[in-house]
């Protein structure tokens, strides 16, 4: 996001409602393994994520990785999809649908 304007205070709150589920958190190291792949950790210090650290996230500063579950209810706020190999847009189509035809309303 690096580029695209900064972040205020405002907009990361809302980003934080919308999507933070826990406040742990894992941040991505600066520093590529041997392998050339980047990893996750969690943070010794600050281990409580804090709307300042989303500010960073958003304005390209450093890499989060948010837990989707909410550890006490069990409940998510936001899936991610990871749809980049071939014939993806084919299944995406099919979860679409699968979707529209079984309402989450269903499922409780």
């Amino acid at each position: 996001m690096k580029g695209v304007g900064q972040v205020n205070a405002e907009m990361a709150e809302r980003y934080f409602a919308l999507f933070v589920n826990r406040l742990a958190y894992t941040l991505q190291s600066h520093k590529a393994g041997t392998n050339g792949k980047h990893y996750y950790y969690r943070p010794k210090q600050d281990r409580r994520l804090s709307s300042q650290t989303i500010r960073e996230h958003l304005n390209g500063q450093q890499t989060v990785g948010l837990y989707a579950l909410n550890p006490t209810t069990q409940r998510s706020k936001w899936v991610a999809i990871d749809a980049d190999y071939e014939n993806a847009l084919e299944d995406l189509l099919k979860l679409q649908w699968e979707l529209v035809l079984c309402p989450i309303s269903k499922w409780y």
